[in-house]
């Protein structure tokens, strides 16, 4: 099964019975006007944004993205032109190159013409991009001990820190803290929690799924509005 975009979801299909020809209802022909349709999705597979089994792949959409034209890319980000399924540790190599006897890269086209479609083009599809490419940049990040204290942290992939925060366009000192600190609230007051490099490697790859799973559901709902 090449379907690597694995989620639950239940489909409404939303006929217009305005016209309905009573003498013509059999159970092989529908007499009624599809007038549209309404998806619920439920139970994304999240876990699979920040790893897969080797023999596997990831979300299709990393792959095209990656597949696409520098020209294309960069008008995403400018570092993404030169970049390939290697240069995010969440994608990686893979042997599959086609589905269907299509790229990566055809597939990419076609979903954007999709997302056109449906009115979702133009700067949407720029900050829709822009935040999957975030997604894939958060895997880049390591975290290691602060000053050699066990229980502190702090990032150790500057570069990569910098490159999240220009996406994201807040600031890598911002972005460092929101990792490697927790924040602890009482009834009268509110204090930060250091976490150890371990802990900020998962609330960084807590913060990749749970960004991927908002995007997946303002999809959605993108396309419940232009078919309803």
């Amino acid at each position: 099964n090449d379907n690597s975009s694995r989620f639950g979801k239940y489909t409404q299909l939303q006929f217009d019975v305005s016209e309905r020809n009573t003498n013509m209802i059999n159970r092989t022909r529908s007499t009624c006007k599809l007038a549209g349709s309404k998806c619920e999705a439920y139970l994304l597979e999240k876990n699979r944004v920040t790893g897969h089994e080797p023999a596997e792949r990831t979300y299709h959409i990393f792959y095209q993205i990656l597949a696409a034209p520098d020209s294309q890319k960069s008008g995403y980000w400018s570092k993404m032109a030169g970049t390939n399924f290697d240069s995010f540790k969440y994608v990686g190599k893979t042997d599959t190159l086609q589905i269907e006897k299509r790229t990566d890269a055809q597939w990419f086209e076609g979903t954007c013409s999709t997302l056109e479609l449906i009115r979702l083009g133009g700067d949407k599809l720029k900050t829709l991009m822009r935040a999957i490419i975030a997604v894939m940049q958060c895997g880049n990040l390591t975290f290691g001990k602060l000053g050699g204290d066990a229980d502190r942290s702090e990032c150790t992939s500057k570069s990569d820190l910098d490159d999240l925060a220009d996406i994201m366009g807040v600031s890598a000192a911002d972005l460092n803290l929101s990792f490697t600190e927790r924040t602890m609230k009482t009834r009268n007051e509110t204090y930060k929690v250091p976490l150890n490099a371990a802990t900020a490697k998962y609330s960084c790859d807590a913060f990749a799924k749970e960004v991927y799973g908002k995007l997946f559901l303002w999809l959605v709902s993108g396309i419940n509005e232009a078919t309803r």
